[in-house]
């Protein structure tokens, strides 16, 4: 499912988000974006290292059907600071424990996210600078500028 938050007056969109199970990965995916052919592979494997090192601080993440991911949280420049982000993760956070999910997750890779994450409730699992994240033994993620740099696996308890 995707989420957004549109402006009416104009009717542009102002933030979205992508709300998925944390397990999920369409078949084929995780082949496709393990080729250097794409441009992709190596984001996606950072997303997968951190929820592979937020599972081990957190197991129960693992377990199928237990967990959701607001996934590319990403707010339009022209809305930044209306506390769009806020919005879609209050709107989104009862139905997705409506749905039986026991935790939401975020993996923050701005701090802008991270702020968004922590003001709604989320709790720091796990995180590391970019500047440590290796691709093929060399460090790509190098130029992210303060306050950025710093990425951050989130999760929030919807219920006991």
């Amino acid at each position: 499912k995707q989420w957004y938050q549109r402006r009416v007056r104009g009717h542009r969109v102002a933030g979205a988000f992508i709300v998925r199970d944390l397990l999920m990965v369409p078949d084929g995916f995780d082949t496709k974006y393990n080729s250097d052919e794409k441009a992709l592979t190596p984001w996606m494997n950072f997303l997968w290292h951190m929820d592979a090192e937020a599972t081990k601080v957190m197991p129960e993440l693992g377990e199928k059907g237990k967990a959701v991911d607001l996934w590319f949280l990403g707010v339009h420049p022209d809305y930044r600071g209306n506390k769009i982000a806020n919005h879609l993760i209050r709107g989104v956070l009862p139905l997705i424990k409506n749905s039986g999910y026991k935790y939401g997750t975020i993996e923050a890779t701005s701090a802008f996210t991270s702020m968004a994450a922590e003001y709604n409730g989320f709790t720091k699992l796990y995180e590391m600078k970019a500047c440590d994240w290796l691709w093929k033994g060399q460090p790509l993620y190098i130029n992210a500028k303060a306050p950025h740099g710093m990425w951050t696996f989130w999760v929030k308890q919807l219920y006991d």
